[in-house]
């Protein structure tokens, strides 16, 4: 009798596992893009040795098992051989650089998102994103936004990792600026290295 009841009871909790369980929709690194958004240019960058062009403008689209996902750069460079400003780095080779001075990444029209797990980092110790979501093609929307931070051990400059609740269907998300700095606060540039996207 208490073996069955040890099954029935190990049935149920698998069961309930089972229903808060996310299936992944994709997820990138943009270890396989090829390098495009940057120039040579006086205020290079320590990887990739540029920066980013100031009138980046450009399209990529990926299929993920059946699943098509373009990707858009407007002020921001894809460099896919490249890590954090500072090792040991806590997130994955391969970045998106958004420039502070209105640039953005967006990723364009998905089909479902409960959650995503974002990988950042920056070449300050207190820098982040903003992160905006528009559904159906509407208005866009702020989530939040997200800082790394020493002071909280999530110094940016070796990366840091956040999961956020979306919870919508047919949904764009855009990476933006957002205010930075220990002293003084202005918009700050920011990589993203990895997006895991779930449903």
């Amino acid at each position: 009798m208490k073996t069955l009841k040890s099954i029935a009871l190990a049935a149920v909790i698998m069961l309930s596992a089972g229903a808060f369980a996310q299936t992944v929709v994709f997820e990138e690194n943009f270890q396989t893009f090829k390098e495009e958004g940057f120039r040579n240019g006086s205020d290079t960058l320590p990887c990739p040795k540029k920066k980013v062009h100031s009138k980046a403008n450009f399209k990529v689209t990926k299929m993920y098992d059946g699943t098509k996902i373009t990707y858009s750069f407007m002020k921001a460079g894809v460099a896919p051989t490249c890590d954090s400003k500072k090792s040991p780095s806590n997130v994955s080779t391969g970045l998106v650089r958004v420039r502070k001075d209105g640039g953005e990444f967006t990723i364009n029209n998905i089909p479902e998102v409960g959650s995503i797990i974002v990988e950042a980092s920056a070449t300050g110790d207190v820098r982040g994103y903003a992160l905006m979501k528009s559904v159906d093609g509407g208005a866009w929307t702020k989530v939040g936004e997200y800082i790394g931070a020493k002071s909280e051990g999530q110094d940016a400059q070796y990366g840091f990792v956040n999961t956020i609740a979306i919870n919508e269907k047919n949904v764009s998300l855009k990476f933006v600026p957002c205010m930075g700095g220990k002293d003084e606060q202005e918009l700050r540039e920011f990589c993203i290295h990895a997006v895991k996207v779930m449903k």
